[in-house]
Order: structure tokens, then sequence, then C-alpha cells
């Protein structure tokens, strides 16, 4: 196989260089079924990115000299008037389309104009933001994107800069290719994600720049003597996507060169579901829910025959040789993932949804139970304060009482319903206290802590009351299918009143709420039942373990037969 698409006729766009080597097979192979359509959920978060992007371009489209760029009269159309706008120096193009190259095409969300060339830059509907106590960032804004600033603070190591900087490298290799590109000492890619950034100046948005042609991750190399090597997201690009040309090719010669394995990407992969077929019922795989091992650590799991469940329960407990190579993470974090991966086996072995994963926790309790969850819209402005209180553990006392405002929000009006929110809790609080009555504010994850610091009120009240029960759920218990809400609640019978529960649903619904008519008191009626669930979940979390704990036998845990205190 050649692996260049030249002679094949053979394209790839921007994504499967950082996609699962399998579903690329899944997508040019003859004996692939009919490619699956995009369920409910997908469609959702499509939905949901393409109404982000819609806001960022409008932004993007105002900016002086900039160029709108539309599919309205097709794809080649607009391929003319982008390279025309390209030619003619426009500081900025949103929504253009670069001519085929080779085997690659291509659409970056925006091209900006560095000097006497274009740089790429996308749109995305995650955060850019993480935070850091050393390192900086190079950042631009929407109004000025080509004029990049230096700000401290911030890292460019967030869970989605591989990803993104894999995609944004294949558009800056058709920029060269074209002649089109910045140069040399441009090779950079940005990212207008949905992190709030106002208190940097942001719209609440930044462009985050990321540099793509220094080393900067040390990965996987099977031809490294230590099973590692530095690498930068140019030089992974390259790889990634000479591979995938080459699995392509074959693939659509009736070949096969990689087997699906079950990694993070599968579930919210539309080949999920033929891969599962194809690997079959006994694949060790498939079987593990959570805490996924690499493609490659999968692959060396099975070239040393631990290829199915029965197999993974059964393995040893020290790490085969070669695995923490393969880890993105390596070393003790490597040896933990796959001790959790043969202990998570067993428990599928043994049909345990849960367990300890050391001793048997005292379930968190108070004399006030306050259950607390926020939701937000695609600015980043929180507009339901949801909460539900109930006196100590009785649930025939559980109200929900949430802070919400359906109207359009600005800045000023988030604050104004931050105060609200606030002034509601500082009473629940000063009343239990005052009768002296112990109080916690309990929440799932950080995004109720970390995106209402910024209104002091709400953060002083927090401090000291809010409880991170995910976190302390995460540090106590080991589940089969990881620690989402969503997958925990049900474990203890607790089922959201709404269909299609899920973030991106809640991006969308907030939008029909604002519109008014039938459809948006649907909307609203959908989000209060929604947040409502997400409350009551994590009450329904904690009475399900304290059952639990109830249930035991009083005398000492039982060990189980790896080791460890057993449900």
């Amino acid at each position: 196989m050649t692996g260049n698409g030249e002679k094949s006729g053979l394209v790839l766009g921007g994504y499967p260089a950082k996609r699962c080597a399998r579903a690329v097979h899944n997508d040019f192979s003859p004996f692939s079924p009919p490619k699956p359509s995009v369920d409910a959920a997908t469609q959702q978060l499509f939905d949901a990115g393409n109404a982000f992007e819609t806001l960022v371009n409008d932004r993007l489209g105002a900016v002086p000299g900039a160029a709108l760029l539309s599919d309205e009269d097709g794809w080649d159309a607009n391929i003319g008037r982008t390279l025309a706008a390209m030619r003619s120096g426009a500081p900025l193009i949103v929504n253009g389309r670069l001519p085929r190259v080779g085997a690659r095409v291509g659409a970056p969300d925006v091209l900006v104009r560095v000097g006497e060339g274009y740089v790429p830059v996308d749109v995305k509907l995650h955060g850019t933001r993480r935070n850091t106590i050393r390192g900086s960032l190079w950042v631009s804004s929407l109004d000025n994107p080509a004029v990049r600033r230096q700000v401290s603070g911030l890292s460019d190591a967030g869970g989605y800069v591989e990803g993104d900087g894999l995609q944004l490298a294949h558009y800056t290799r058709m920029l060269q290719a074209l002649g089109l590109h910045a140069g040399m000492g441009h090779l950079i890619g940005g990212i207008i994600g949905q992190s709030d950034f106002t208190d940097l100046g942001g719209d609440p948005w930044l462009v985050v720049w990321y540099d793509l042609a220094t080393p900067r991750k040390v990965t996987y190399s099977a031809s490294a003597a230590s099973g590692r090597a530095k690498r930068s997201l140019l030089e992974r690009y390259d790889h990634e996507f000479a591979f995938r040309l080459t699995v392509a090719e074959t693939a659509r010669a009736g070949g096969e060169l990689v087997r699906p394995f079950h990694v993070t990407e599968c579930a919210s992969c539309l080949w999920e579901e033929y891969c599962t077929q194809v690997a079959g019922p006994e694949d060790a795989s498939f079987a593990i829910q959570a805490g996924l091992p690499t493609a490659q650590q999968w692959r060396l799991l099975y070239d040393t025959g631990v290829r199915t469940i029965v197999d993974l329960a059964a393995a040893a407990e020290e790490c085969p040789p070669g695995w923490s190579p393969r880890d993105t993470q390596p070393g003790p974090t490597a040896e933990k993932k796959y001790r959790t991966l043969v202990r998570r086996a067993r428990m599928a072995q043994a049909g345990v949804e849960f367990e300890p994963l050391h001793h048997w926790p005292r379930i968190p309790t108070a004399d006030v139970e306050i259950d607390f969850d926020i939701e937000w819209d695609l600015e980043h402005r929180i507009y339901l304060w949801g909460l539900r209180i109930r006196d100590g553990q009785d649930e025939a006392t559980a109200v929900f009482d949430p802070v919400v405002s359906y109207d359009p929000l600005d800045d000023d009006g988030a604050a104004q319903l931050a105060s609200a929110f606030a002034a509601r809790l500082r009473r629940l609080i000063g009343e239990a206290e005052a009768a002296g009555r112990s109080v916690m504010v309990f929440h799932w994850s950080h995004p109720e802590r970390s995106m209402t610091a910024k209104y002091p009120e709400v953060d002083a009240l927090l401090q000291g009351h809010a409880f991170d029960l995910h976190a302390w759920f995460r540090d106590h218990f080991l589940t089969r299918a990881g620690t989402s809400i969503k997958t925990v609640a049900p474990i203890f019978g607790f089922h959201w009143e709404v269909d299609d529960a899920g973030g991106a649903e809640s991006q969308l619904k907030i939008t029909l709420a604002r519109a008014g008519g039938p459809t948006g008191q649907a909307a609203r009626d959908w989000l209060n039942r929604y947040n409502e669930s997400d409350v009551a979940a994590q009450a329904a979390i904690r009475d399900g373990l304290r059952n639990a704990t109830a249930a035991r036998p009083a005398q000492p845990l039982g060990r189980s037969e790896h080791g460890e205190a057993a449900v």
C-alpha cells in the first residue's frame, strides 16, 4: 500500500488522525454494514456544538474586514470564495473551505492572517481553561485574533489538547501544501472553547493558542529503546494520519490491519455496536466499561493470551512487561490502572456493581441536607441554581426550591441571579445554625464550586459547607461502569424524570425556553424536572449507600479473592 492516497483517490478529513483506527477501517471496508445513523444523544451534541459555533461565528463576523462565508452555493463555491479571501489578504476568514490536497480535505472553522499567510483556529464545545500555579499560555481576543498575548497562571496541557492539536496540524499541513501558511515561525493553531475567560478580558471566550512544532509530550514509541519518545503535535499527526491512511486503503481492498478494542472513544462512536459484535460476547475489552486502557495496551494483553473477560479476571495482578510505556500516564498511574482493570473484570465475573476500595466508609450526613446543582447556557452564564432541602435523611421533607431565570441573561443579570441564590442559601444556613443544626451542601463534581467562585457572596457561603459527593465517592468506592452521576445513581434504583437527560440537551433546551410560547414552556418544564432529578440523585446515592451499610453483617468486613473489602 502506498499510504499517500494519490493513486487510490482516497481522502481523509481532519478527524481520522485523532480517531480510533478501527473506526477508520469500518468506514472503508466493503464488509462493514451501512454506517449507522447518528443517535439522538450524539445528534444533541452536534446540535449544541453547532449552536455554540453560530454564537462564535456571529462575534467573529463582526470583526472589521472579516470574511464570513457559507455553503449556501455549495462546497466548491465556498472553496473558491475562501481562496479569493486568502489571496486578497482578509484578516479573518470564518467558515471557509480548503481545496483537496493529496489525500487531505478539510474545513477549518476560522483562518487568521498572521504575517503573509494563515494559521487555523477551530471552535469546540468543550473547555480550554486549565489553571496552574506555574506556566503560561498564549491567548488572543475574538476582536483581534492575530494579536497574541501571554497570560500566566494557565496551562496548555488540558485534556482536549492532543485531539484538538492533531486536527489543527491537519489544517496546517494543508495550508503549507497550498503555499498559504504563515510560515515556519508560526506553526501554531488556536481553539475557541467554552471556558469562561471574562476575568482575563474574554468575550467570555478567548482564542487559546497551541504550539504545534515543539516536542511537548512523551508517548509510546515502538522504535525507542526506552519505549517512550517526546514528540510534537505535528510529528504525532504525521504518524497517525499516515497510519490511518494505510488502514483505510487496506480496508477498502478487503484487508484488515486493526481489530476492535474497547477504548474511551467508543462511547461517542457510531460503530460501537458493530465493533462489539465483531469482537464477540467473550471479549475482554468490551466487557469493561470504565478505566479503559489504550488500544496499544489492549493489543499487548491480547498478544499475551488475555483475550476474554475470564482470562482478564484470572490474570496476575503484576503488570505485564511493556504495559507502562503504552499508557498515557506511565509509571505508578499505569500500574494502578492495570490492577483496577483486573479488579473490575473480577467484579464483572461476580456480578458486583460496586464495592469499597478499602474499607466501608461512614456515609456523610447532616441535620439539614441541601443538594445543589447548577445549569448554565452556552455563554457560561448560570440561569438555574438548583436547591433541594430536606431534614436530615427524611425524604418526606424534601423540597425542590430552585433560583431560576428563563429570560436572556447578560453578566449583570447573571450576577443578580447569583445574589438571589446567595440570599436564599444564607437564610437556609442561618436558620439551621441558629437552631444548632448542622448543614451540608452536597454537589457532584467541581462545577458547582469552580463556576460559582467568581461570585464572592456564593463562594463565602459554600466555604465550609460544600461537600463534593463525587470526589468522596470516587475516593471510597469502585464501580464497574465509572463514577458519572448518571451511572452511579441507577445502581441504587434511581432514574431521571426526563428523557435524554444530559448537559448537552440542557444547553439546547435553554435556547428554546427563552423563546417563549408552548415550546418554550415545555423546555422550561423539562429543565426544571431535569435539575430536580440531578439533585434528587445525590440524595438517592447517599440513601442507597446508607441502606447498603445497614444490610452488611455486623462482623468485620470479609475480603474478596483479590484482597480487598467487597460488597
